[in-house]
């Protein structure tokens, strides 16, 4: 059995998919920018399993490094399975304001994740087995004029997944778009909202989604069916929502 990587592992999505992972008796490799955080979740991973885990620094903006860093990976650990969370919300004022700042949405939430997963899917295509699953977003499901950025940075991506699970689509390797709607994350922080829910939510939602081989999961569920109302709506009424 491989071990499953765990990309930008300390966010809170991340981390609870970390646990639920351990709680079913997976071996895991934490990535991220920082070894200190790294080892910060590291040790309270421990601490709930019983199980050492290696850290791995890796940042998804290090274009440069990546396929260094993936060998180095790959040749150290058997890895069967990849979870992606890098991503940003920088409010769509400031990358209006500074158009960096758009193009740092842009590098983390889909450039830098895609230039990853196209290493993992590449290897995982050769063994025809494996798993990628990585988070986008509720808000890629439609162009959105308060979060523009943000917003077309996941439609991107979601659209970079589902082209990619086509194209494995005869082999033995899963590709999943994990499509949360409000979780309760430093990203969501002040939101005051009934639909918002814990990462463990979201984590078991996903977990079992990879058990069960789904390519796109909505979390919670229920997301799945307001994006249906929402992508209903016409152009013109949608622009006067302001949303």
């Amino acid at each position: 059995m491989g071990r499953i990587v765990i990309f930008s592992a300390t966010s809170g999505i991340a981390r609870a998919v970390a646990e639920e992972f351990l709680a079913q008796g997976e071996e895991l490799v934490l990535t991220g920018r920082s070894k200190e955080s790294l080892d910060a979740v590291a040790r309270d991973l421990q601490v709930l399993s019983g199980k050492a885990i290696p850290c791995f620094v890796w940042d998804v903006l290090g274009f440069a490094e990546h396929e260094r860093l993936f060998r180095e990976l790959i040749a150290v650990h058997d890895i069967s399975g990849l979870f992606m969370a890098a991503g940003i919300q920088i409010p769509q004022k400031e990358c209006d304001a500074e158009p960096a700042k758009t193009l740092l949405t842009f590098n983390t939430n889909l450039n830098g994740p895609v230039a990853v997963m196209t290493l993992f899917a590449q290897h995982f295509k050769q063994t025809n087995s494996g798993f990628i699953s990585c988070v986008s977003s509720v808000a890629g499901d439609r162009g959105r004029g308060s979060i523009t950025a943000y917003a077309s940075s996941k439609a991107g991506l979601s659209a970079h997944l589902q082209g990619l699970a086509n194209r494995l689509k005869n082999t033995g390797v899963l590709i999943q778009c994990v499509k949360p709607g409000y979780v309760r994350t430093p990203m969501t922080a002040g939101l005051r909202s009934l639909l918002i829910v814990s990462p463990r939510w979201a984590a078991r939602d996903i977990v079992n989604a990879i058990r069960k081989k789904r390519e796109v999961v909505y979390t919670p569920f229920f997301w799945k069916y307001i994006m249906l109302v929402i992508r209903a709506i016409p152009e013109p009424l949608f622009r006067k929502l302001g949303l």
